[in-house]
């Protein structure tokens, strides 16, 4: 079945409205139908009830001289002329002068026949059967049969129609001398459904003009709210997103859908203040060194001597480290996790460890606990920064001491703590730490090498990694914990 295709430019009040009217057509049509079917079978019904009856009636008084006299045709209606019967006033007697009946001898001559029977036989030549038909229910039964066209071609309703005769057997000792044959017109049931199909004829397409109304309204009605949030949404730009769609009252799924734009507009206006604030502060980060490098270019130039190589090294390798860290952050943000592999981070925190312990000039203050296996599902290379920006945080900030501990705890997860005996941070700075370019305080400033990235880039990846990164309470010092789920072997 083709699908019904509206065009494109149709709104959504069109098509609600003829939807509607499909439907109500579909509905008020087949309730249409079944009404005119089930008026016609009723009346054909009780039309044939009623032939039957007086098929038994006429078998019991066909052969009178009332119903000779009534008859239109038939062998024995002719008799009643050829003998001179006084059968005067006996048609009124005889109870089955109006109906269209036919009584047929065993050999289907026609012996006696009224009203549109004895039209047919008389003018087109109406024939029955020559054999009896085979009653259902005793005596009694029905036969269908086709009125021919009288040469006349008077234009009657049954000509050339098939119709029904109720069938009556005459006989004794299952003799069978005669057939009573009565008609069960059609007519009075088409006439009922006539009646009735001219209240439906007109009724019917203004039911469904109706449906087809009241959808249109109650579409429009219904889609009110949502034309005024298109509207609102017209309006917001990315220079102003403060302003939020109306939130109907009703509770229904348009409300819904206006709590659900604006939860996404919050979102939209966080992120847009976010990346505001990150272009800003990215550029003020790295205005510092590009303003050494020319400086230092520039006395050079001036002077006529050489440049400070040291210097220049120390300010390119920052600038470096700054654009490969923003780098990171805008991959971790547009790349979707993968699965990556098991990887052991208690390995990572033993080798960055071990590294830090052969540069020059060494670095001997971690002590690494870890002494098993700590397998975690993902991307090395991700992990082996989170843990490297940890160290590198602990190592910045500490005096003496930096303990890295690597555990498995309840539930199930991998746990690893990295504790420096620094100044150590706030509780009010633990969580603004982990925004970018945000230092805790002036312990914790430029001065030591950072940019602010380092831990915001470190729980970009514990997020992404299905696990968290926060700033643990302690009594000396900074002591940040990672608790990432661990790989379970499915082997």
């Amino acid at each position: 079945m083709p699908r019904l295709r509206f065009p494109r430019a149709a709104s959504v009040r069109v098509r609600a409205a003829v939807a509607a009217a499909v439907a109500a057509a579909l509905c008020f049509g087949g309730g249409a139908l079944w009404l005119r079917h089930e008026i016609y079978a009723n009346r054909m019904k009780a039309s044939l009830e009623t032939a039957q009856m007086q098929a038994r009636g006429i078998a019991a008084t066909y052969d009178t001289p009332e119903a000779r006299l009534s008859a239109d045709v038939g062998a024995l209606a002719r008799q009643r002329v050829e003998k001179g019967l006084d059968v005067r006033g006996a048609g009124l007697q005889f109870p089955y002068y109006t109906e269209s009946y036919a009584v047929v001898d065993g050999n289907g001559r026609v012996l006696l026949a009224q009203e549109r029977l004895a039209y047919y036989v008389r003018e087109s030549g109406l024939v029955f059967p020559p054999i009896p038909p085979l009653m259902t229910e005793g005596w009694t039964g029905q036969i269908r049969v086709v009125l021919p066209t009288p040469a006349n071609d008077e234009g009657r309703r049954l000509d050339g129609r098939e119709v029904t005769l109720a069938a009556r057997n005459i006989g004794e000792a299952g003799h069978v001398t005669a057939t009573v044959y009565v008609l069960a017109s059609p007519l009075p049931a088409e006439n009922a459904v006539n009646a009735v199909d001219q209240w439906l004829i007109p009724g019917l397409p203004a039911a469904v003009l109706m449906v087809a109304a009241v959808a249109w309204w109650a579409a429009g009605r219904a889609l009110r709210p949502v034309e005024r949030m298109r509207a609102e949404l017209a309006r917001i730009t990315a220079a102003d997103m403060s302003s939020r769609v109306p939130q109907p009252r009703t509770g229904d799924e348009i409300a819904r859908l206006a709590v659900t734009m604006n939860e996404t507009l919050d979102r939209l206006a966080g992120a847009a203040d976010r990346q505001r604030r990150f272009v800003a502060d990215a550029a003020h980060e790295l205005r510092s060194p590009l303003a050494g490098l020319r400086s230092a270019v520039e006395v050079a130039l001036a002077d006529g001597g050489a440049a400070d190589l040291h210097g220049l090294h120390a300010m390119t390798r920052r600038l470096q480290r700054l654009t490969d860290d923003l780098l990171l952050l805008a991959r971790l943000e547009r790349a979707t996790p993968s699965a990556g592999k098991p990887v052991d981070v208690a390995a990572i925190a033993r080798e960055l460890a071990e590294e830090r312990a052969y540069r020059v000039p060494p670095d001997r203050r971690f002590m690494v606990v870890a002494w098993e296996p700590a397998l975690v599902m993902g991307r090395e290379d991700e992990l082996t920064r989170l843990l490297a920006n940890l160290l590198d945080n602990a190592a910045r900030y500490a005096r003496d001491q930096i303990s890295v501990t690597v555990t498995k705890t309840e539930p199930a997860l991998i746990r690893v703590e990295v504790h420096d005996d620094g100044p150590g941070i706030p509780p009010a700075e633990r969580e603004r730490v982990f925004e970018r370019f945000a230092r805790a305080d002036e312990a914790r400033d430029r001065s030591h090498g950072g940019a602010g990235l380092g831990l915001a880039i470190a729980r970009d990846i514990a997020v992404r990694h299905g696990g968290t990164l926060r700033v643990a309470d302690s009594t000396v010092g900074a002591r940040l914990v990672a608790e990432l789920p661990p790989h379970h072997d499915t082997e």
